[in-house]
């Protein structure tokens, strides 16, 4: 892709980041002189990026990804280009597509409040313990994404003890009681192709909020498989609703750990608000 820029005469400025954070401080800084900001890794360094170019004194700036991390999932939303010379004419030459944003608000779990633009999805209970797992994982960085999710989602479903949460949508409470997970979905995909929320829209203005149940760790894994297809949104433990802010609370000492477009920010409470036509999506 660098030759691919070169042969057009475009002049590039690549920046790496070495840490958690990096990716916003520099996409907010780029943004101020640049004619597009481009993330290349994974839907953390994505999220990460856009919402440093959110932050910025040029929110409007253009802004794309080349998709390079383990699950891939905010790309799932949009059609593939895998030909670098493709890549970068689109990139150069793509007109903007006005697409939301989310904005989470919640505790780091040392007391602190933490405010995060993603660009996917933002879910929390056993979603939260696998991310961290995937995060952690030293070994099977080799293998398909969809594989090392799917492996981690096994293992934290059997070991996982639900927590109970108080979930309120447009100001009206609409669920409490124990959960497997919730995920606020600005598109449709999470955990390496897992297609959770499939009638959402990154363009509607409004989040789609999946609530899937507490139950038996056997109906959980059944029901886990049948994501993938997005045939879980007939089950009896899921219900499927829209909202643009969502609010949840924790009830009791069990903590419903949060995730953030594959990044583990914090836990509830947390607010979840969509922010319509916020990015500049040149794609």
């Amino acid at each position: 892709m660098r030759r691919a820029f070169a042969a057009r005469g475009d002049e590039l400025d690549i920046r790496e980041t070495t840490g958690s954070g990096d990716a916003e401080r520099l996409g907010k800084a780029l943004a101020g002189g640049a004619d597009v900001v481009v993330a290349v890794g994974g839907d953390g360094t994505i999220g990460e990026t856009l919402g440093g170019v959110l932050k910025s004194a040029r929110p409007e700036t253009p802004f794309s990804f080349i998709a390079t991390g383990t699950g891939c999932d905010f790309a799932r939303n949009f059609q593939a280009l895998r030909d670098p010379e493709h890549v970068v004419e689109q990139l150069t030459s793509a007109g903007i597509r006005r697409i939301d944003a989310g904005l989470l608000t919640c505790d780091d779990g040392d007391g602190d409040t933490v405010r995060r633009h993603f660009a996917n999805i933002a879910s929390f209970g056993v979603s939260g313990r696998i991310v961290r797992a995937v995060n952690a994982a030293r070994k099977g960085r080799s293998l398909p994404g969809s594989l090392v999710f799917f492996w981690h989602s096994v293992t934290q479903v059997l070991r996982y003890q639900p927590c109970e949460i108080r979930l309120r949508l447009d100001g009206e409470d609409v669920f409490e009681g124990a959960i497997t997970t919730v995920v606020v979905a600005n598109g449709a995909w999470f955990g390496g192709g897992m297609k959770v929320a499939p009638r959402a829209d990154v363009a509607d203005g409004v989040f789609d909020v999946v609530i899937i149940r507490a139950a038996s760790r056997l109906k959980v894994l059944t029901l886990m498989n049948s994501i993938y297809s997005g045939a879980h949104v007939r089950n009896p433990l899921v219900s499927m609703h829209r909202a643009r802010l969502v609010e949840a609370w924790p009830i009791g000492k069990s903590p419903a750990l949060i995730d953030s477009d594959g990044e583990a920010p914090g836990q509830l409470p947390a607010s979840f608000e969509v922010l319509p036509g916020a990015v500049s999506l040149r794609l």
